[in-house]
């Protein structure tokens, strides 16, 4: 009977990364998501999405996010992986699904991350600002007056890929100033993703998302967020297109006005996939063939007949 490899050989295979593939090149403004791919069920996560939800004994909500990165340089590794700077930035809004379609919230995000990718391994270190403002609307219902609620913080999440179908990933906050000032500042975060049609060449891939943040300043109380839904795309590309999903959220509220509040809803929604980034993350970028030029010898000289003019 064939031994069974050991438990070590087992980790390095995962830990040494594809050789097969071509390396990354040092360059001035690569693409934002080939080295760490959105999190997916994350609501933080910069995207562009709107959102229709019901949250459980209140009136429906709509949601509105318009956020993205942009790549700045990056390092290569030779055949080991990359490292990168970006920058980025969200607005997320929250409205009242009612004929007024008043304006509850609007968070401002500016996020500043620098990502290390390894083989089937990827890490963000991220320093980001979050600046919450209640809507006019709001405000002039309940007649009060709006109090400023920002924070500072760092974030690290690491991203591990072992199979084209699965990603799992978990990471630790710790705000670094707040205003107003927060009992707690810490923040640890876990989930998964799942992918059913990994085929780099197809038009549609599903993928199943599941999130889950507890924050000090919430009691340590879990946000539990789970996404189903499908992209749609060019069936050479996982990036630019269209993803169609439903979603369950139950915990504390993201939201800075709100995070001492709870709710559970249920929401249908759109996501638009405007730069070419990955669904999931790719292990290293495939090697590109270049086309082979046609030559002409001119080595040897071309006999030419004579013409005969008659």
């Amino acid at each position: 009977m064939p031994k069974l490899p050991s438990i070590s050989l087992i980790v390095l295979s995962f830990m040494v990364p594809c050789t097969a593939r071509a390396e990354y090149q040092t360059q001035s403004f690569p693409p934002a998501h080939e080295l760490f791919a959105p999190l997916q069920a994350d609501p933080a996560t910069p995207k562009f999405a709107f959102e229709l939800g019901a949250p459980v004994a209140h009136t429906g909500i709509a949601r509105v996010d318009v956020g993205d990165y942009l790549g700045i340089y990056r390092w290569a590794l030779g055949n080991v992986g990359a490292l990168q700077l970006n920058i980025g930035g969200a607005i997320n809004t929250r409205f009242d699904a009612t004929p007024s379609h008043n304006l509850q919230v609007i968070d401002f995000y500016g996020n500043v991350p620098l990502d290390l990718r390894i083989g089937k391994w990827s890490l963000r270190s991220m320093f980001y600002h979050d600046s919450s403002h209640l809507g006019d609307d709001y405000l002039r219902e309940r007649n009060i007056q709006d109090m400023n609620n920002s924070w500072e913080a760092w974030r690290e999440t690491l991203s591990f890929q072992p199979w084209s179908m699965l990603r799992i990933y978990g990471g630790y906050q710790q705000a670094i100033h707040t205003k107003p000032n927060w009992q707690g500042r810490r923040s640890a975060q876990a989930g998964f993703e799942m992918y059913f049609n990994t085929s780099e060449h197809a038009f549609w891939h599903p993928y199943w998302a599941n999130d889950m943040q507890s924050w000090q300043r919430s009691d340590s109380v879990p946000t539990y967020v789970s996404q189903l839904g499908f992209k749609t795309g060019d069936k050479f590309s996982r990036g630019r297109g269209i993803s169609y999903f439903v979603e369950f959220q139950s915990g504390p509220r993201y939201e800075g006005q709100f995070f001492s509040q709870k709710e559970t809803y249920w929401g249908a929604g759109l996501k638009f996939a405007l730069s070419d980034h990955l669904l999931a993350p790719s292990e290293e970028p495939a090697p590109i063939t270049p086309t082979p030029v046609p030559t002409i010898d001119v080595s040897t000289p071309t006999a030419v007949s004579p013409t005969v003019v008659p």
